[in-house]
């Protein structure tokens, strides 16, 4: 992208270069594709009204981040959304087609029933260290938290995973 603001015209590149980050965090708060996507659009929507309070010079996808797990956060507060047990296998969509090795599945399956013994900020804090690689510090910010706080989260996420998984990956 050329700039770190471009033109309300041009907000379709913020979308298409930020969608896939957006949607990694949604999915591991969420656990659930069509929610997903439904706080992923949310998420955009409320970038592009809110366009105007992007300060330049900041980094795009951490407010874009911050956008989404707010969103995330204040549908978790409406308790609109009912928890759903997952799917035993997603809905066919975009990507490539389901071809995974039983083995990985199982692992898979093993790590998201992991996740869901975590906090809601603390999954998110392991989500945005693990797989967006953001420092402590834009965590903190993130979250809304210290980044004492955000170290702590990680360190909780870390053990409750390995205590929970072991030597099952």
């Amino acid at each position: 992208m050329a700039s770190n603001r471009p033109e309300v015209a041009g907000f379709a590149e913020v979308v298409h270069e930020h969608w896939a980050a957006v949607y990694r965090l949604l999915h591991s708060l969420t656990g659930n594709t069509h929610a997903t996507e439904d706080l992923a659009q949310e998420t955009f929507l409320r970038a592009l009204k809110g366009w105007g309070s992007f300060e330049p010079g900041t980094r795009l996808r951490a407010w874009l981040l911050r956008i989404a797990s707010n969103a995330f956060f204040d549908e978790a507060r409406k308790g609109k959304r009912a928890r759903l047990a997952p799917l035993d296998h997603e809905p066919a969509g975009r990507g490539p087609p389901a071809g995974h090795d039983l083995e990985m599945a199982e692992q898979a399956a093993l790590v998201r029933e992991a996740m869901k013994e975590l906090s809601d900020l603390t999954r998110l804090v392991f989500h945005l260290r693990a797989e967006e690689d953001l420092p402590f510090r834009e965590i903190a910010e993130l979250a809304g938290t210290t980044e004492q706080a955000a170290r702590w989260h990680m360190h909780q996420a870390r053990s409750k995973l390995l205590e929970r998984l072991g030597d099952k990956l």
